[in-house]
């Protein structure tokens, strides 16, 4: 149990740390609502990321119970697991609910890093697993899969901020 912890407060704290560095890269920006106007509609984005964090929520829900169901008789084996697929869960169906939000482009920003996050969370659940399970082989072939989603992540991150740092904040 202690492991899925410190997994979540992990991931947990890099994804505020990385809101805090996009927020605080062009304060007035990030804090400004979209202008349609100027062609910035994001309504069909943010429903595709409401859609894809629905699907991965219900995919992540069977995971949960699938779990639940096979290690019904010893739990303990797989609790550090199935915390992290509910934090996951959690991410998803934050990131499916705020999307009513999102023409303010910090609930946009929170909305991906929900469903991005949440995605780093089903990826770290199954580590987690493979780890506690003591399945080496498969476990050694998905962290390097792990480190290259991990450097895309990064490449997504640093290009959002170097998006919002270079951008004019709107005008008043």
């Amino acid at each position: 149990m202690i492991l899925g912890l410190w997994v979540i407060i992990g991931l947990f704290i890099w994804m505020c740390a990385e809101v805090t560095i996009l927020l605080f890269s062009n304060k007035e920006l990030v804090l400004s609502w979209f202008d349609r106007k100027e062609g910035e509609d994001i309504t069909s984005e943010s429903r595709e990321y409401n859609i894809r964090a629905l699907t991965l929520s219900g995919l992540t829900f069977a995971g949960i119970a699938l779990l639940i169901n096979a290690f019904s008789n010893n739990i303990q084996e797989a609790v550090d697991t199935i915390i992290i697929l509910v934090y996951s869960f959690g991410l998803f169906l934050c990131s499916y609910k705020i999307e009513v939000l999102t023409n303010y482009r910090l609930y946009w920003i929170i909305q991906e890093k929900n469903l991005n996050f949440g995605f780093l969370g089903l990826i770290s659940s199954l580590v987690v697993f493979f780890y506690i399970e003591g399945i080496t082989s498969i476990l050694a072939v998905f962290v390097i899969f792990v480190v290259v989603i991990i450097f895309i992540h990064l490449i997504e991150f640093k290009l959002d901020y170097d998006y919002y740092s270079k951008r004019p904040a709107p005008k008043k």
